[in-house]
């Protein structure tokens, strides 16, 4: 699985989201937008996948403006968070699983240096 792969940013998000959760941090854009820490996308295609765990239910967060163009438009609405669903989706999905073997050991140490606790 590439870095890049959809799957791969919606794990890096939510588990962001999650581990601030039970850290009880609160969640920043620029620790998750599409020029951070975690990872370096095109804007475009992480509105794509925001927009797409907002539509899912999986965060809250952001409001999707318009998806009807050839890609979405969010707005942020924060507070930013995980929903419950968004917990099951990252701990039972199959896909999210292989996103979660993916990643590197160096995802930790960058999700530990932005939480500001070690994170397993």
């Amino acid at each position: 699985m590439a870095k890049n792969d959809m799957e791969m940013i919606m794990y890096k998000i939510l588990r962001y989201l999650y581990e601030c959760m039970k850290n009880d941090r609160e969640a920043k854009l620029e620790d998750f937008a599409w020029e951070s820490k975690l990872f370096s996308i095109p804007q475009g295609y992480w509105c794509e996948v925001i927009a797409t765990l907002v539509m899912k239910g999986y965060i809250v967060g952001f409001k999707v403006i318009d998806y009807t163009k050839s890609r979405p438009q969010v707005q942020a609405d924060r507070p930013f968070k995980i929903t419950f669903e968004g917990v099951q989706f990252l701990e039972e999905n199959s896909r999210m699983q292989k996103a979660k073997e993916a990643c590197t050991e160096a995802f930790n140490v960058v999700l530990s240096a932005i939480i500001g606790t070690i994170i397993q």
